[in-house]
């Protein structure tokens, strides 16, 4: 099965290329200024959130109580630019994921972005059972990096793939981001081959 795990881009066009979408579409609704995740089919539990970033104190106080008072899981863009990842540091002393856990959400969060994490922040997802979801063109396209897709699931981290919004991948294809994650996956670990088939298929499956 491919699972686009998550899609700000248009649904239409993403469907053509997977079997399942989770996440957001630009035409999310709000709830006392948190962002609810739409439906996109029975599995998808409604109430959950989408935290497109973790700069904004306020929102990520509101996204928080949601989360503890009403049980809802979320996902939150985290640790995906240098300047995010230094805003949070700078303020908390914390990276973003480490915040997360200091808040008490982190075990019902889903990473998307990644670029920054580090050894410590992965070893503490594969605690938590967090997953992680990977936007290989967005960060790219936009300048953030890449994310440690290797080194995240060698630590057992569960990780799946995204079009985001689509600026980098037109056409929402979840193929396209698989092979540019081929790549980058090749320039973390400086060497080819870095992902074998197996690993992409647990990746496009989310599993």
């Amino acid at each position: 099965m491919k699972i686009n795990a998550l899609c700000t881009a248009d649904i239409k066009q993403a469907k053509k290329f997977c079997d399942k979408l989770v996440g957001v579409s630009a035409d999310v609704q709000q709830c006392d200024g948190v962002t609810l995740i739409q439906e996109y089919d029975k599995t998808q539990t409604r109430g959950d959130i989408y935290l497109p970033t973790m700069t904004d104190e306020d929102l990520l106080e509101n996204a928080c109580d949601y989360i503890v008072t009403t049980g809802a899981r979320a996902i939150v863009r985290a640790a995906y630019d240098l300047n995010e990842s230094g805003i949070i540091e700078a303020k908390y002393k914390l990276s973003p994921v480490m915040l997360l856990h200091r808040l008490g959400v982190l075990d019902k969060c889903t990473v998307a972005g990644g670029v920054c994490l580090d050894n410590d922040d992965l070893d503490l997802m594969a605690q938590e059972n967090v997953p992680l979801i990977i936007l290989p063109t967005a960060d790219a396209g936009y300048g953030h990096g890449f994310a440690p897709v290797c080194a995240a699931l060698k630590r057992g981290v569960r990780v799946g793939v995204g079009t985001f919004d689509g600026k980098y991948n037109r056409a929402c294809d979840i193929n396209y981001e698989t092979d540019f994650l081929k790549l980058t996956a090749n320039a973390e670990m400086s060497t080819e081959n870095a992902l074998s088939d197996a690993d992409i298929k647990r990746i496009l499956a989310f599993e």
